[in-house]
């Protein structure tokens, strides 16, 4: 009876790790794609910080199912925290639309001149598979130059083009070129 028991703790064992499902990790590609122009010394500095909402700033992938319910894609996780990898791809995105703009981390302290301050809040990120991402976004853009003070929000979507969950990453990366071309347009 023992070496049963111990047989079929053994076999539960060897099912277990038979199925488990490997890990994808997945990343936010700066838009768009593609070599970039070469850039030229960057005269304008911009400090850049990104929010998401708790509930999509995590690990695994969110996908929505309807109104009031989302999957936590257990499998299909983010290389790295969504929040980081967020704030990169839209610093890069920014720099790729203007030469002259460096965009650093909220928390670097630049000692040469007025810096330009761009805070992003992600309202909320929406994904439904096979259909479309979206992000909705507030921001506020702060230039001691000028004096100026610009605040704005709008929802940037892109359609999911392919099966699979890389082109999920692909559509939020669109998302992010979108809200980086509206950011570009308001800091001229």
């Amino acid at each position: 009876m023992k070496s049963l028991l111990t047989a079929m703790c053994i076999l539960s064992l060897l099912s277990a790790c038979a199925t488990s499902r490997p890990d994808h990790f997945y990343i936010l590609s700066t838009q768009p794609q593609g070599a970039s122009e070469a850039r030229s010394t960057p005269a304008t500095q911009v400090t850049l910080r990104v929010t998401l909402p708790s509930l999509v700033d995590r690990s695994e992938m969110i996908l929505d199912t309807s109104a009031d319910g989302v999957i936590v894609l257990e499998h299909e996780r983010w290389a790295a925290p969504l929040a980081d990898l967020v704030t990169q791809t839209l610093a890069r995105d920014l720099e790729r639309r203007r030469s002259d703009l460096l965009v650093a981390a909220q928390s670097v302290n630049y000692a040469s001149g007025p810096v330009i301050k761009v805070a992003v809040d992600v309202v909320q990120m929406t994904v439904h598979r096979g259909e479309r991402a979206s992000i909705e976004t507030h921001w506020r853009i702060l230039d001691p130059r000028t004096g100026k003070d610009e605040m704005g929000g709008e929802v940037f979507s892109a359609p999911i083009r392919q099966d699979g969950y890389a082109a999920v990453a692909q559509a939020l990366s669109e998302c992010l070129g979108l809200l980086a071309d509206r950011l570009v347009g308001q800091m001229r």
